[in-house]
């Protein structure tokens, strides 16, 4: 079970959001970081529609200027185009981001982890564990979704 601060949503086919306002990293910027990912990945396909800015944010419980931001932000970079009256869809030419852009990426979720780590004493190994209990975690959720 997610503890208070944790939000999550299924959209499309297997398609998982994780919103965690205790981590943080801003809830714009993770749900930035995770759409730009499932687009890149594939799990959101060019030409697929998202949901409106509307019932995204009333399914994370978010405030709907989070998800025009996230939008809007996408939308700059390239990774999705809203049309007018119609909706919000990953476009057709994604851009491609390189290994070091994917690190970058996950660079300040990364910092925030290993800060924390290091406050509460936390080693290396033990962090290791916990990402990949999460990491599986997360897979098998994802497979019985």
């Amino acid at each position: 079970m997610f503890d208070a601060g944790v939000r999550a949503v299924l959209l499309q086919q297997h398609t998982v959001f994780f919103l965690d306002a205790n981590s943080g990293v801003p809830l714009y910027v993770q749900l930035q970081q995770q759409l730009r990912q499932r687009i890149l990945s594939g799990q959101l396909r060019h030409g697929s529609q998202l949901p409106s800015v509307r019932d995204l944010s009333s399914e994370l419980h978010v405030n709907p200027l989070t998800v025009t931001k996230v939008y809007q932000i996408l939308e700059r970079e390239g990774f999705i185009e809203t049309r007018r009256g119609i909706g919000t869809y990953v476009s057709p030419q994604t851009p491609v981001l390189k290994m070091d852009a994917r690190r970058q990426q996950l660079a300040p979720s990364v910092d925030q982890l290993v800060a924390e780590a290091v406050h509460l004493g936390v080693c290396e190994d033990e962090i290791h564990a916990l990402l990949s209990e999460k990491f599986r975690k997360l897979s098998r959720k994802a497979q019985t979704l």
